[in-house]
């Protein structure tokens, strides 16, 4: 997923979650906004833009 810019990750996980796509999908999107460390400049904090992750896949 290096190829895509952070803003078109974070709309695409968005988009995801909007839409309810597949859990396995969401997870991969999460996993990857971790592993850059992207951070919301909205909300002006320094913790991790996902605040609420997707339901564990069991």
């Amino acid at each position: 997923m290096l190829s895509i810019p952070d803003d078109l990750l974070m709309e695409s996980y968005k988009k995801a979650v909007a839409l309810n796509l597949c859990p396995q999908f969401i997870k991969l999107l999460e996993k990857e906004i971790r592993r850059r460390s992207i951070h919301s400049s909205k909300r002006g904090t320094e913790s991790p833009y996902i605040e609420n992750e997707s339901p564990s896949i069991h």
